[in-house]
């Protein structure tokens, strides 16, 4: 097991699911190398063969917290989104503090329609764990959504603290700030975006449509051409673009 959680940690997937398999041809009631072997095949964007993996993990009361937010985040990989509710909600029964199961189940909750309900947690995600980049992202798209400009630029300026590599953190701040009318920062902020992904269609977009408000339509018409010739379908698209 050792190995295995070395090599998982590491990011040599194949390796630590053949540990673990390797583990449980030997003994096939391995707890926690069929817990493993669950996280791995997520880790490999195999969701279905993860919760057949999971279900193997019996008596094993350490590993239950775990287990139940693996399997939520296969069943809302799979759009099980009501099974994964439920099995978050078991596994904040186990850990009620933590921050991540949180987060997923704000996703979940999110996935169902239930926004309110959704933005709830993701904020108790924020007070649990201040780092957690993806939450406080979810909180601004939500907060743009629904107009309130000023918690967006709050909670997408505190994403882009934790994640400042992101460019779709940068083009929402910048879709923020520009709802606010503060065109410098918003100009930054879709700049920034493009300087970590050159290639993002929908920030040459975004900034079209803001140099062309401020009159710099030469500017304008290049940041246009440069968001068609990567996403031609951006032509019929009439409004500001953010990924979520």
């Amino acid at each position: 097991m050792a190995l295995a959680w070395q090599a998982f940690s590491e990011g040599r997937l194949v390796e630590a699911g053949k540990h673990c398999a390797d583990l449980v041809k030997m003994q096939p009631a391995h707890a926690h190398a069929w817990h493993l072997r669950g996280l791995v095949a997520l880790a490999q964007g195999k969701a279905k063969q993860a919760l057949d993996y999971l279900k193997k993990v019996v008596n094993a009361p350490d590993l239950l917290p775990s287990v139940n937010q693996a399997t939520g985040r296969a069943q809302l990989a799979l759009g099980q989104y009501e099974d994964a509710i439920a099995s978050f909600q078991q596994a904040l029964s186990f850990q009620a503090d933590d921050a991540f199961t949180h987060h997923l189940l704000a996703l979940a909750l999110l996935a169902q329609g239930e926004a309110v309900s959704a933005r709830q947690y993701f904020r108790r995600a924020t007070l649990l764990a201040p780092e957690l980049g993806p939450a406080h992202y979810e909180l601004g798209v939500l907060a743009l959504g629904s107009g309130d400009i000023k918690q967006a630029v709050s909670s997408f300026t505190s994403a882009a603290q934790h994640l400042p590599h992101s460019p779709q953190v940068a083009n929402n701040l910048a879709l923020a700030h520009q709802a606010a009318g503060d065109v410098l920062l918003s100009e930054q902020w879709f700049r920034r975006a493009l300087d970590i992904d050159a290639k993002y269609a929908e920030a040459w977009f975004n900034l079209a449509g803001l140099l062309q408000a401020k009159g710099d339509k030469a500017a304008a018409e290049d940041a246009y051409s440069q968001a068609l010739n990567l996403n031609p379908a951006l032509k019929d698209a009439h409004t500001p673009d953010h990924r979520s």
